[in-house]
C-alpha cells in the first residue's frame, strides 16, 4: 500500500529514496548488459567462426544482424511504451533478450546464431530508451542528473570493459559464454523490474486513451524508417569491407536508405499519430543537444572499436592485454560519474557539455600525439583515462538538457531520440575511422615509399646493413638475405604507415569534437536542479 501511495505523488516528485534507486539500479544493470553485449562479441568472431566453420567475412555478419534489427527497433520504442506500457515492455524485451542469448550459445550453425543474434537486437532496440525513460520518471528534477549518472556510468563503461571481459570468457572458457553470461543478468533483471518498477499515472492513463479510441499503427512509417535505417546500417558496417561505392551492393543501398529515409520523415511530419515525434526538433536546445550526441556517439564507439584492434594489430597484444589497456578509462568513470551527476544540480547543463568537448577533443589530440609502434602500456591507459575525463562530462549534461523545455509527456520520445542519434552517430563513427585508416595507410605507405629507392644513398646503405645483419643470423646468400631484408623493411613500413593512420583518425575525432562546442551556445539555459525544466520555464 506504501508504494501505491508513492506512485500517485504528483508529477515530478520522484519516488521514495531506496524504491527510485534500486529501480536505477536495475534499469542500468540492464542496459550495462545490452551494451556490453554489444561492444564484446567482435572479439570474439575468430573463435566463432573457426567452431562454426564459418569464412572472417561471413562471421562479420554477427554483428551487421543486430546492428540492423537494432536500429529496426529504436523508433518503435516510445509507440510501444504506450501501447503495451513501459514496466511490461521492459520486462518482456529483458526475458527475451536472456532466451536469445542462451540460443545464440547453444547455436550450431552460423544460420541458427544470426537468427538469434537479430532477436537479441530487437531485444536491444527496447533495453536502453526504455530504461532511461523510467530513470527519468522515477527521480525528481533536482536528483535526475544523479540518475542519468547511473545510466551513464552503464553506457560508457560497458564498451570499455566489454572486450576485457569477452577476451578473458574466450581464452577461459570459450565463445559460447560470451552469450550464456547474459543469461542469469537478464533474467535476475526482468525479476527485479516486476517487482519494482510501476509506470506512472501519467503513462497508465495515456496507455487506457490510447486503447479507449483504438490503437492505431503507423505501419506506413515502420514501413520506411524501419527498412532505411537497416539500408543505412548495412551501408555504414560493410561500407569499408566492400570498398564503398566500388560495390554495386552499397550504391543501391545508398540510395534506397536516402530515399526511404526521406520518405519516412515527410510521412511522419504529415501524418496524424507519428511513430516519431518531429515537432520535437523545433526546440533548439534538444535539437543541438541531439547533433552533440551524434558526435558524443561516434567518439566512443570509433574509439573503443579501433584501439584494441591498434593494440593487437600492431603491438600484438591478446584481446585480454587490450581490454587491461583501456579499462582504467572505464574505472575512472565510474569514480566521476556521480561527480557529474551532482555538478548538473549546481551547473548549467550545457557549460558541462561544453568542457566535456574541449577535453574529448585535447584527448583525441593526445592520442595522436603518443601513439606510435613503440607506445607503452602506461601511456595508452592514461591516454584512456584522458578521454574518459571528456566523456564523463558528457553523457550525464546531454540527457538532462534533452528535456529542457519539453513537457513531460515527451519522456518516451526524447529517449527514444537520445538512443537512436547515440546509436547512428556510433555507427557513422566507426565507418569514418575504418575508411580513413584504410585509406590513409595507403597514402602514408605511398609517401614513405617515395623515399625508399636505391638512388637514396641512405637507403642503400641502410639495406646492406640490415641485409649482413640477416645474412649473419640465417646463414643465408647474398640474394635472400637482400630479400630478407627488404621483406622486413617492408612490414616496417606497413606498421609505420598504419600508425600514421591511426593518428590521423584521432585527429578527425578531436575536430569532430572541438567543432562541435559551438552547438552549446544554441542551447538554452536549465536552471541547475531543475532536471529538464528550463530557466526561464522555472521562473
Amino acid at each position: 500500500m506504501a508504494q501505491t501511495q508513492t506512485l500517485s505523488k504528483p508529477a515530478g516528485a520522484g519516488l521514495a529514496g531506496n524504491l527510485k534507486w534500486a529501480i536505477a539500479i536495475t534499469v542500468a544493470l540492464g542496459t550495462f548488459m545490452d551494451v556490453l553485449d554489444n561492444s564484446s562479441v567482435s572479439v570474439a568472431l575468430q573463435n566463432i567462426g573457426g567452431s562454426l566453420g564459418a569464412s572472417q567475412d561471413d562471421v562479420t555478419w554477427v554483428i551487421t544482424v543486430l546492428l540492423v534489427a537494432k536500429a529496426v527497433m529504436l523508433p518503435t520504442a516510445s509507440f510501444l511504451s504506450t501501447a503495451i506500457g513501459r514496466s511490461r515492455l521492459f520486462m518482456l524485451a529483458l526475458v527475451a533478450y536472456g532466451v536469445s542469448s542462451l540460443l545464440c550459445g547453444l547455436s550450431s550453425s552460423l544460420g541458427m546464431l544470426l537468427v538469434m543474434r537479430a532477436l537479441q537486437g530487437l531485444c536491444g532496440g527496447i533495453i536502453p530508451p526504455v530504461g532511461q525513460a523510467i530513470l527519468k520518471d522515477s527521480f525528481p528534477p533536482a536528483e535526475q542528473g544523479q540518475a542519468f549518472a547511473l545510466f551513464g556510468v552503464a553506457t560508457v563503461v560497458a564498451p570499455t570493459v566489454g572486450p576485457l571481459l569477452c577476451g578473458w570468457l574466450v581464452d577461459s572458457y570459450s565463445w559460447h559464454w560470451v552469450f550464456f553470461v547474459n543469461v542469469p543478468i537478464a533474467l535476475l533483471t526482468a525479476f527485479l523490474v516486476t517487482a519494482l518498477v510501476k509506470d506512472p499515472p501519467e503513462l497508465v492513463k495515456e496507455k487506457a486513451n490510447a486503447w479507449a479510441k483504438g490503437i492505431r499503427v503507423d505501419y506506413i512509417g515502420l514501413s520506411l524508417l524501419g527498412l532505411g535505417l537497416s539500408a543505412l546500417q548495412y551501408v555504414l558496417s560493410r561500407g569499408e569491407r566492400d570498398d564503398w561505392f566500388s560495390s554495386q551492393a552499397i550504391i543501391l543501398l545508398s540510395v534506397a536508405a536516402a530515399a526511404l529515409l526521406v520518405g519516412g520523415i515527410v510521412w511522419e511530419m504529415r501524418t496524424k499519430n507519428p511513430l516519431l515525434d518531429l515537432s520535437l526538433f523545433r526546440n533548439r536546445t534538444f535539437t543541438a543537444a541531439m547533433l552533440v550526441m551524434f558526435v558524443v556517439g561516434a567518439l566512443l564507439y570509433g574509439s573503443t572499436t579501433q584501439l584494441p584492434q591498434f593494440l593487437q594489430s600492431l603491438l600484438g597484444y591478446r584481446a585480454v592485454d587490450s581490454g587491461l589497456a583501456i579499462t582504467p578509462g572505464g574505472l575512472s568513470l565510474i569514480l566521476l560519474m556521480p561527480i557529474v551527476g551532482w555538478l548538473t544540480g549546481k551547473v548549467q547543463a550545457r557549460w558541462l557539455i561544453g568542457f566535456g568537448l574541449v577535453v574529448s577533443s585535447l584527448a583525441c589530440f593526445n592520442y595522436a600525439h603518443v601513439l606510435s609502434t613503440s607506445v607503452d602500456f602506461r601511456t595508452v591507459a592514461t591516454a584512456r583515462i584522458y578521454q574518459s575525463l571528456g566523456l564523463g562530462f558528457l553523457f550525464v549534461p546531454i540527457s538532462v538538457a534533452s528535456y529542457v523545455g519539453l513537457a513531460k509527456s515527451k519522456t518516451n520520445q526524447v529517449a527514444m531520440f537520445t538512443n537512436l542519434v547515440q546509436t547512428i552517430g556510433g555507427g557513422f563513427g566507426i565507418a569514418a575511422i575504418e575508411t580513413v585508416i584504410a585509406r590513409r595507410s595507403q597514402f602514408h605507405q605511398s609517401r614513405i615509399i617515395d623515399h625508399l629507392s636505391f638512388t637514396n644513398p641512405d637507403y642503400a646503405a641502410g639495406l646492406r646493413q640490415f641485409a649482413t645483419s640477416v645474412f649473419g643470423r640465417a646463414n643465408a646468400s647474398g640474394v635472400d638475405a637482400m630479400r630478407q631484408a627488404q621483406g622486413a623493411l617492408y612490414r616496417i613500413v606497413q606498421q609505420q604507415a598504419t600508425t600514421l593512420a591511426y593518428t590521423d583518425a584521432f585527429y578527425l575525432l578531436g575536430f569532430a569534437c572541438l567543432f562541435s562546442i559551438g552547438l552549446v551556445f544554441l542551447m538554452k539555459a536549465n536552471k541547475p536542479g531543475a532536471g529538464g525544466q528550463s530557466a526561464d520555464a522555472a521562473a
